[in-house]
């Protein structure tokens, strides 16, 4: 049985679902053939027998068209992709409603942790252009915060090292600060290039697609000069499905820098994470958000592609501000804990299981490593198993590693290594299209490191479901 931590937000979830129900094709024949009748759903306790859908129950099963409200695809006003676990791009439709959403969130960021609305701010997006989500949906908000009281200017460099420090170089003067936004290891890559004239601004950085941590947050602190200022800086939880989830607060960073060292506070909200997870704060009236019983986060959102009760394989646990604030209560906690309003929540993101490991804040795929391992160059000389995991050195470099179960019988050696490395990186740059890029952009430093096991060795789990990547191999 699923739980719904806080049953705010309830009622447009609800609203949405019998809406979906009566004028979505596909949700209307989802639920015919789950022998769901939407009448009998009333409740939160009705809701949560609702059956949820998935990318593989549900959105790959039905044209997108039947998917949009009333099977109308003009309702989309944007689109954009994700690499998809195969490499061919998923399209994701937007409409008005979905961006207005993000004008607001945008906004509580801006206002909380970059003080834009008396600050004049240059936001300098350094997200990968193109049909990738980040870029056009940070643009379009951003943009959009100028007409509703904030001071801020944007200009979209892209991905070009040299061309965003250009940018910061010549324009900062002219403003109080500079948000650089994109995500964390290429913005760490920025800073560590950046000479004295650029990092000589005031600079915050705004971050998405994927984890960090306070040692990394206090690393990127330094360069910019705002050590004892983790509130200048917020990391995004989002995708490409959903767009924003969540976002870090000053009251967010807070708890989680204290749980670093306060095992109470640590155990009460974070539970037996080795490390703390991503914390945010998120809106229940526009993600209404559940755990089902195996811990997987579920949720409702009103877009053009209305999704209920949506699992995206992200596990993790809510709080309202209530629970949260009690649990603190009982740590002896006694900082202040201030939300953007009285129907947030905060989420804790535990785990990304559908994923072999995130680099450079992409989703690399087991489909985009197995294809190289399957070439009829290697047949008989690997098994087809291996691990992927994203390693960083003392200074926050990223390498990917790749670790390869040789055949029973094979011997490693430096030459099969490097076939397979070409091969490798090869099949990333065909079946995924973020990675080509970034492979375009940073050269060698995106192509694996691709190390040989013998059949059955300690490195590999010989278990009936193989964890393809690092985390507990």
């Amino acid at each position: 049985m699923s739980t719904a931590e806080s049953t705010t937000g309830f009622g447009r979830a609800l609203h949405t679902f019998q809406r979906a129900a009566q004028f979505v094709p596909a949700y209307r024949d989802f639920l015919a053939i789950h022998d769901v009748d939407p009448r009998s759903v009333r409740t939160p306790a009705d809701f949560d027998r609702v059956p949820a859908v998935t990318k593989e129950n549900y959105l790959k099963r039905y044209p997108l068209d039947m998917l949009t409200w009333n099977g109308e695809i003009g309702r989309a006003t944007m689109w954009s992709t994700s690499s998809g676990s195969s490499g061919r791009p998923t399209y994701w439709p937007r409409d008005l409603v979905s961006a207005e959403e993000s004008i607001d969130l945008h906004g509580r960021i801006f206002r909380q942790s970059f003080h834009s609305h008396y600050r004049s701010t240059l936001v300098v997006i350094a997200f990968a252009m193109g049909n990738w989500i980040g870029a056009g949906y940070t643009q379009a908000a951003v943009t959009a915060l100028a007409t509703r009281g904030h001071r801020v200017s944007v200009i979209t460099p892209g991905i070009d090292v040299a061309t965003i420090l250009d940018n910061i170089e010549r324009l900062a003067p002219l403003y109080d600060q500079v948000v650089l936004v994109g995500y964390p290891p290429f913005v760490k890559d920025v800073l560590d290039q950046a000479p004295r004239e650029v990092l000589a601004a005031d600079i915050k950085v705004l971050l998405a697609g994927e984890t960090i941590t306070e040692e990394w947050r206090d690393y990127v602190l330094g360069r910019i000069r705002k050590r004892g200022n983790p509130e200048h800086s917020c990391l995004i939880y989002g995708t490409a499905d959903m767009g924003m989830v969540g976002h870090e607060t000053p009251t967010t960073i807070a708890i989680r820098r204290a749980a670093r060292q306060n095992s109470a506070i640590h155990e009460q909200i974070f539970g037996d994470a080795q490390a703390p997870p991503t914390f945010v704060e998120y809106d229940p009236n526009y993600r209404y958000t559940e755990i089902d019983e195996n811990g997987y986060l579920l949720f409702s959102a009103d877009t053009v592609v209305p999704l209920i009760r949506y699992r995206i394989n992200d596990q993790g646990t809510v709080y309202s501000a209530a629970e949260l604030s009690e649990l603190l209560r009982r740590t002896g906690y006694e900082r202040p804990m201030y939300t953007s309003n009285d129907a947030v929540g905060f989420l804790s993101l535990h785990r990304r299981t559908d994923i072999s490991t995130t680099f450079y804040a992409l989703d690399i795929y087991p489909e985009n490593i197995r294809g190289a391992l399957e070439h009829t160059a290697l047949s008989g000389k690997v098994s087809g198993k291996f691990v992927l995991s994203s390693r960083s050195d003392d200074r926050f470099e990223q390498t990917l590693d790749l670790q390869v179960e040789l055949q029973n019988g094979q011997c490693p050696s430096t030459e099969l290594a490097e076939q397979i490395r070409k091969l490798v990186i090869e099949s990333l740059d065909t079946t995924n299209t973020e990675y080509h890029k970034l492979h375009q952009t940073i050269g060698d430093r995106a192509e694996p490191e691709v190390t040989l096991h013998e059949f059955r060795s300690k490195r590999f789990q010989h278990s009936i479901k193989h964890r393809w990547n690092g985390v507990g191999a």
